[in-house]
């Protein structure tokens, strides 16, 4: 009997072309929105924002005393006070308007609007109030206990650049600055299109001998904690027309498709030739030295992307880690931010084939002031535990053929780390 020729990639590309291809191969421009400033918390700035007024808005008193002259109070000292008349007093918010002369002063609190004629306040605590006099103890420097008039921010000062995660702090500044609308990037949609005769939905799997389609709602998860949304994502067999016509509908539906399963070289992994006979597809990569997750690839139709990972989660997890994340980091204009790593002593030996990128699983725990590094499957894309146990990603370098246990090493933080050893390390 003759051998069955074997479908998809000959090769492994490295992570390095086949993302750098891949993000310049996407020409997608996400679509904009105009927002209420609170309403665009977590959103993606799409424009820049400047302040359209000064913060303060006025010179104001930094905190509870009186406002003075400074001149009048020079001569201060706890041996020789200086009188001064109080003739009015402003709370913050107050509009009526106030003045000072020569050897007058008026009560104020943090806020008030520093009174015409003064340039400092005396705080409470430095001073003494007799009926309709104050006597003040210290002097103060001009302007002192004052927040001037545009010292935060003036207007035309950058509040948000392109591609600011709106943070609350931002809302504050944009408030107080005049800004109440901001235009952001709408949601990125992802369509998603599990292949397998045998997968599951979890909302209706009964039997334990069923496969439960757990990667689709992974990837559910995933795109709506980097900022996107799942426009729809569905369970497709493995005939090579249903995958063709599942993913022409996620092409019409949303920016970004995502197929789980059926890209490797198997008689039923159609993906690559569903995609294939979809008119205008051109392929990015396809096989990447990526340990798990080497059946990973990617094709582009008009400019959007097909992204293709394994049905295995943690091979599919790591695909989004290393191509969706940076897609859409890219897309919505966002700067990478440096993840938390720490250094750890590894407690056994890893290994590494040369030529492969791969991404260890560990459990990282602390034991006096040394954090271990406890490795768990690197083989096993389908074993869910390695995710929930693990809480950081150890990476080894294609020309890398691994670390001897006890060596110190980087790894990526990705949930707290254990205090002591856990108690599932069990060898």
């Amino acid at each position: 009997m003759p051998r069955q020729k074997l479908k998809g990639f000959t090769s492994f590309e490295s992570v390095e072309s086949a993302l750098r291809k891949f993000l310049k191969a996407v020409t997608i421009e996400p679509d904009v929105e105009t927002l209420d400033i609170v309403d665009a918390v977590g959103r993606v700035a799409s424009h820049q924002v400047k302040a359209l007024r000064d913060y303060p808005p006025f010179d104001r008193a930094a905190m509870d005393g009186f406002a003075v002259r400074s001149e009048d109070v020079i001569s201060a000292s706890e041996r020789e006070p200086v009188e001064l008349r109080v003739v009015g007093k402003v709370e913050a918010g107050s509009r009526e308007y106030v003045r000072i002369g020569e050897g007058e002063a008026v009560m104020i609190f943090t806020g008030g609007r520093i009174p015409e004629g003064a340039d400092a306040v005396v705080p409470f605590e430095y001073s003494t109030l007799l009926g309709d006099h104050v006597l003040v103890f210290k002097p103060v420097p001009k302007y002192g206990n004052v927040s001037r008039a545009g010292e935060d921010l003036h207007a035309g000062d950058v509040i948000l650049e392109r591609g600011t995660v709106i943070r609350p702090w931002h809302i504050t500044a944009l408030a107080e600055s005049g800004v109440t609308k901001v235009k952001v990037f709408k949601p990125l949609r992802i369509a998603i299109v599990n292949t397998g005769d045998e997968l599951r939905d979890y909302r209706q799997a009964r039997g334990k001998d069923e496969v439960v389609n757990s990667s689709g709602p992974l990837i559910e998860g995933y795109a709506k904690e980097i900022g996107c949304v799942t426009t729809w994502s569905r369970i497709v067999r493995d005939d090579v027309n249903e995958v063709r016509a599942a993913i022409e509908k996620g092409l019409r539906d949303a920016d970004i498709v995502i197929t789980t399963g059926g890209s490797s070289i198997g008689e039923k992994d159609l993906v690559p030739e569903a995609v294939e006979g979809i008119p205008g597809s051109e392929l990015v990569f396809h096989g990447v030295n990526l340990r798990p997750g080497r059946t990973a690839g990617a094709y582009v139709v008009n400019g959007k992307p097909i992204l293709m990972l394994s049905g295995l989660p943690v091979a599919c997890f790591i695909g989004l880690e290393v191509f969706l994340k940076p897609l859409v980091r890219k897309l919505y204009g966002v700067k990478e931010v440096p993840e938390p790593t720490v250094r750890a002593r590894l407690t056994r030996k890893v290994a590494n084939v040369v030529g492969f990128r791969s991404y260890y699983r560990v459990v990282l725990y602390s034991m006096g002031n040394v954090i271990y590094a406890e490795p768990l499957r690197l083989t096993g894309s389908g074993i869910i535990s390695t995710l929930i146990r693990g809480n950081g990603i150890l990476e080894i370098d294609e020309n890398v053929e691994g670390y001897e246990e006890g060596s110190e090493v980087i790894v990526k933080v990705i949930a707290p780390i254990y205090k002591g050893k856990p108690h599932f390390i069990n060898w």
